[in-house]
């Protein structure tokens, strides 16, 4: 029998400034990577240069090949692979929908998140492994202003997983914000055509939940007094080319520590390569309608409530420009001195301007966008079972 394929996907909390503890905890997670028999490992949430080169250079000799991805203003999406074998081939897909600039906070819009893949070319097969952060849910009550994001991105990723070509084997894994039973969870196995590995070994999901974040091993939980466990993070595979043996949810408390890897929890799946895979078999069947039009009218939810923005932000840049009109006719410039002319000024313009570039740009693009997914959508709903 050949070797097995075994897999790590693991969301490190590397926020900078913001996450606790990333040296202890990385040196921690290096020292198990170079005890382990992975062979690949893809991490979320590693955003700093400094972050992904240290754990690339410690784990050289065992994972001699390695990419960490770039993209957005903060530099990179997050993004780490790294593999025993050789990796011959990277893309990056940026996703067109991917949060608001203004929400600092959020940082996903400036992450600049997206898929990225890593073709490696193991002994046996060409093995494509795709890896992803979707936006996050930041309420985790019913429908969010990112519902319409997160569908999009995972209607996006599945169709980009659809271009590998079918006699590779393909691992999708990352942490997508998304339980299994949400319909974007349901939109992206539906368009990829992939399988869940966990569920796989573990068909139980009422007694059997795979929870992987805000869990009681993850001693970062924030509300500990809470039930707010969920499962959202993932490695999905091809069935037509690969057979999942074993999936477990493990990395919690750091053995000798008071503290955990990560505030999340790590997916580890094993996997056989199915040699003799019946390559006519198609990957994918038409979605499913009643996903569809559920998935349809989140996307409707969230281009209703852009165009609300809109409407907001125009009486709030009408609202500026008023006071600018009112300042300069009261006479308030020739009042103050030249330097708190100078910056009573250079402020109303700084907001009008800020205000102006996100009425006709950014809202712009996102409606458009949001408009588009929605024509998929409808005709998707149409023609789908």
């Amino acid at each position: 029998m050949a070797p097995p394929i075994k897999v790590l996907s693991l969301n490190m909390w590397g926020i900078p400034v913001m996450s606790r503890k990333i040296r202890e905890r990385t040196n921690h997670l290096v020292a198990h990577l170079l005890d382990s028999d992975y062979t690949v490992v893809g991490l979320q949430e590693v955003f700093a240069s400094w972050h992904a080169k240290l754990i690339q250079e410690k784990v050289q000799s065992i994972f001699g090949h390695s990419h960490w991805f770039r993209s957005g203003i903060s530099g990179s999406p997050g993004l780490l692979v790294l593999s025993r074998y050789p990796i011959i081939e990277i893309a990056f897909s940026p996703f067109p929908l991917n949060g608001y600039p203004q929400r600092i906070t959020h940082g996903d819009w400036w992450a600049g998140k997206g898929v990225g893949l890593c073709r490696i070319d193991h002994p046996l097969t060409t093995l494509d492994v795709y890896i992803t952060h979707i936006h996050a849910n930041y309420t985790h009550v019913g429908y969010d202003m990112y519902t319409g994001h997160r569908i999009s991105q995972m209607r996006g990723m599945g169709q980009f997983v659809t271009q590998s070509p079918p006699q590779n084997a393909i691992l999708a894994l990352g942490d997508f914000n998304c339980m299994e039973d949400e319909v974007a969870t349901e939109i992206f196995l539906q368009t990829s055509g992939l399988s869940d590995s966990y569920r796989e070994v573990h068909p139980d999901a009422i007694n059997d939940r795979g929870y992987t974040n805000d869990v009681a091993e993850c001693l970062w939980k924030s509300d500990k007094s809470a039930d707010t466990s969920k499962r959202i993070d993932y490695i999905f595979y091809n069935k037509s080319k690969l057979t999942c043996t074993n999936s477990v949810v493990t990395l919690g408390k750091i053995p000798g520590e008071n503290y955990s890897y990560s505030d999340h929890m790590g997916v580890v799946s094993t996997f056989q390569i199915n040699e003799t895979g019946d390559l006519a078999v198609p990957r994918r069947s038409p979605l499913v309608k009643s996903t569809v039009e559920e998935a349809l009218l989140c996307v409707e939810m969230s281009l209703s409530q852009a165009l609300l923005d809109v409407k907001h932000k125009v009486v709030l840049w009408f609202i500026i420009m008023l006071l600018w009109c009112g300042v300069v006719g009261a006479g308030v410039m020739q009042v103050v001195s030249g330097a708190t002319a100078l910056v009573i000024g250079s402020g109303i313009a700084a907001t009008a301007s800020a205000v102006f570039w996100y009425l006709v740009i950014f809202t712009r693009m996102e409606i458009h966008k949001l408009r588009q997914v929605k024509s998929e959508f409808e005709i998707l709903a149409k023609y789908s079972r």
